[in-house]
């Protein structure tokens, strides 16, 4: 009977820990799947975001073009105009442009003459509005082709009546393109979709749901007694809402969210989703799901021999699940997470948070494709992990960002050990034949690691203020000016509001002959005139735009502005005198930079000799493209100018390995006039580069010592504040009229 009761009472036990075995791995197992399921709809979140700043940056780069070619229009010829357009048609791959009349007759760069009084678009703007339509199939050319229109009015000289609507046929890859994604092995969808559901673009591989179709009525929900997700989101879309939905029941789209787009021009009713099928939970899911069938196994195993060893496998197993949820999938180390954890569980924490990540890491995964870049990260990760000590930790982030802990009790022993990995870092390339690696590190120092997302937030706000810069890897925290930072956001915020009401101002600081003292050009400068009237020096500005990559169309915009003044002149029989434009060292990285100005000043059909180029030294240290760039430059036609020779940077052999036609002799070896030893090392560096069949151009005179001492050295052209300051255009054309004289 005792026997029978302790098997009995053994078998309950058993069945206990069975039950109690169960219950605790189905909450671990649903713990997991919740921290997945999170992650996941970050990941989705994070997706729609940057497909909305790209969706947002086509829409706005396009409209941008057509309203600046509006503008120019205004007095212009219509057969004229349209034949110029043929060339942004390349350059912004629309299907086709064109200028619709007031009476509705439309012409367009691919020949067609037609009516197009009918269109809703055409109404609108002739309203004054800019429009881009919904999807449509191009009747025109019987296609059936799916485009998008843009449209913006065209208003008389008075800038008050519209006179006609420009416009433009965007094809639909544009769209198309900007919904790529490349997370989730292909199981992410994205959608432009209507306030009413209906689907104007999707992703290439979207199965589920195509254009044409309404998510709505193509029931977000399996469940017909369950409509609750489709109300919530059709409520959230009529308030401009974003949010989550989620439905396991439906295979193809069963986690997805949605956040308005930003577009006015279509009415603001426009909204990208991004979705993901259940099989990607599954998938993550399943690595979990093997390691707890084969412990179940395991357990029930050991179970029958002893509930000890029961007891200690449970606990073993659960460690192990745990465990997974903290390793990164790309490195094998700590992710995120597992930083954060470890953090908490650290007694001492005064030393140094570190936010690295490596400048344009994005060419190497486009260039040399994703697995080559992992094996990148799992480099980098390794060189971390060997430098890491006791009580240290390091984690990666996500992308191509790590986070450090290390303690040091100065900052000389932490830069020491910065320059150690930098240097380690710079190794990878040859190693693994790839682009050039330039990490970028922000340090906070702290005395506790209670919450790590804020301290981290510190070290990646002082990493962002050396990011696209080339001369710095890394910056302290404590070295930032927080009042200047917040004047810079402000600067930020404005400098789209800033190119659209044209508050950059070009002036011209003029340039002259050495021997004849007459006016030979002048150098194209920028100056930034606020609404109030005030000027916001180009020390202030520039290098923040350098920074944030807003140099890029400032660069643009001063080219633009320059060949149209340029034309402006020669229309009016002025006698014409080269000017040279600056491209900033950033423009000189994007492959497509020669064919971008070349037709730009194509289109306003101006010779090329009357816009030269000037490059600044620096550019030339760091690309290793520049000398094909200066081939391409001379091909269109264009001279180019060395700027700021012997500011720093200088080194001799840069005037033997390329090909400029002009040096700019910067006014730091200018003021050397005087001292014996700088003058001869003008007197050298002059000879040199005449030697090389090179012009010289002297910068920053001031004195009429200076001046003869130049002259003897047969230098060309002189500019500085001796002869002139930089001009508002208005002054520098009575220097071209007394020029003239």
């Amino acid at each position: 009977m005792y026997k029978k009761n302790e098997g009995i009472r053994n078998v309950a036990v058993l069945c206990a820990i069975l039950l109690i075995f169960g219950i605790a791995l189905f909450g671990c197992f649903g713990q997991i799947r919740n921290s997945l399921q999170q992650q996941l709809m970050s990941s989705i979140e994070g997706m729609a975001e940057q497909n909305e700043i790209l969706i947002e940056k086509e829409v706005s780069t396009r409209f941008r073009l057509l309203s600046s070619l509006a503008r120019e229009f205004s007095d212009g010829d219509e057969s004229i105009f349209v034949d110029r357009l043929q060339g942004f048609v390349e350059t912004y791959q629309f299907k086709r442009m064109g200028y619709i009349a007031s009476d509705g007759i439309a012409q367009t760069t691919d020949g067609y003459h037609l009516d197009m009084s009918d269109r809703e678009t055409f109404r609108q703007s002739m309203q004054g509005k800019q429009r881009l339509t919904d999807t449509f199939e191009d009747q025109i050319d019987g296609s059936d082709e799916i485009v998008n229109a843009f449209s913006v009015p065209v208003y008389e000289k008075d800038q008050k009546t519209v006179k006609g609507v420009l416009f433009a046929t965007g094809r639909y890859e544009m769209f198309e393109g900007c919904l790529q994604n490349e997370i989730f092995e292909g199981q992410a969808f994205n959608y432009i979709v209507k306030m009413d559901g209906m689907i104007i673009a999707a992703s290439g591989n979207s199965r589920e749901w195509g254009i044409g179709k309404n998510i709505f009525t193509a029931d977000i929900s399996a469940d017909e007694n369950d409509d609750a997700a489709k109300s919530r989101m059709i409520s959230d879309m009529k308030s401009g809402k974003s949010g989550y939905g989620m439905d396991p029941k439906r295979k193809e789209v069963s986690l997805y969210y949605y956040m308005p787009l930003k577009i006015e021009e279509t009415g603001d009713e426009w909204y990208v989703v991004t979705a993901a099928s259940e099989s990607v939970l599954t998938n993550r899911m399943q690595v979990v799901m093997d390691a707890i069938n084969s412990l179940i196994v395991i357990i029930l195993v050991i179970i029958s021999v002893s509930v000890g060893v029961y007891i200690y496998s449970w606990r073993k197993s659960k460690k192990e699940l745990i465990s997974l949820a903290y390793q990164d999938p790309v490195t094998l180390g700590d992710n995120f997470a597992a930083f954060k954890e470890k953090a908490k569980s650290k007694k001492d924490g005064a030393g140094w948070l570190a936010a690295m990540d490596l400048a344009d890491f994005k060419l190497i995964n486009s260039t040399c494709g994703v697995k080559k870049g992992d094996e990148v990260l799992r480099a980098v990760s390794e060189i971390f992990e060997n430098e890491k000590g006791d009580n240290e930790l390091v984690a990666h982030v996500n992308a191509d960002r790590f986070v450090l802990f290390w303690m040091e009790e100065n900052q000389d022993a932490i830069k020491e050990r910065l320059e150690r990995v930098i240097k380690k870092i710079e190794e990878i390339p040859e190693r693994l034949e790839i682009p050039n690696l330039f990490p970028v590190f922000g340090i906070y120092h702290t005395m506790v690691l209670d919450e790590i997302d804020p301290l981290y937030g510190n070290a990646v706000l002082a990493k962002h203020q050396i990011k696209g810069r080339r001369d710095r890897h890394y910056m302290f925290y404590d070295e930032l000016n927080h009042e200047s930072i917040q004047e810079n956001r402000e600067l930020e915020d404005h400098f789209e509001m800033a190119l659209e009401k044209e508050e950059f101002e070009i002036w011209y600081q003029p340039k002259y002959s050495a021997h004849t003292r007459k006016l030979v050009g002048a150098e194209a400068l920028v100056r930034w005139r606020r609404q109030d009237g005030s000027l916001i020096p180009p020390l202030k500005f520039i290098p923040l735009f350098e920074r944030n990559g807003n140099i890029i169309r400032l660069d643009e915009y001063v080219f633009r502005a320059v060949c149209r003044q340029q034309k402006a002149w020669q229309e009016q029989g002025q006698k014409m005198f080269p000017v040279s434009v600056n491209i900033s060292r950033v423009s000189l990285y994007y492959s497509n930079v020669v064919e971008k100005y070349e037709s730009i000043i194509r289109s306003y059909d101006l010779d090329s000799k009357y816009i030269q180029l000037e490059i600044t030294e620096s550019a030339t240290i760091d690309n290793n493209e520049i000398f094909n760039l200066l081939e391409q430059f001379h091909t269109a036609g264009f001279k180019i100018l060395l700027d700021d020779f012997g500011s720093g940077y200088s080194s001799l052999s840069t005037l033997n390995r390329m090909h400029f036609d002009t040096i700019k002799l910067d006014k730091s070896l200018v003021d050397y006039i005087g001292d014996d030893n700088g003058e001869k090392l003008l007197n050298s560096i002059t000879k040199l580069a005449q030697s090389f069949g090179m012009e010289i151009t002297a910068e920053g005179v001031e004195t009429v010592e200076q001046l003869m001492f130049l002259c003897n050295l047969d230098c060309d052209d002189i500019q500085g504040y001796y002869f002139s300051r930089p001009l508002p255009v208005r002054e520098y054309e009575e220097c071209l009229k007394e020029a003239c004289m």
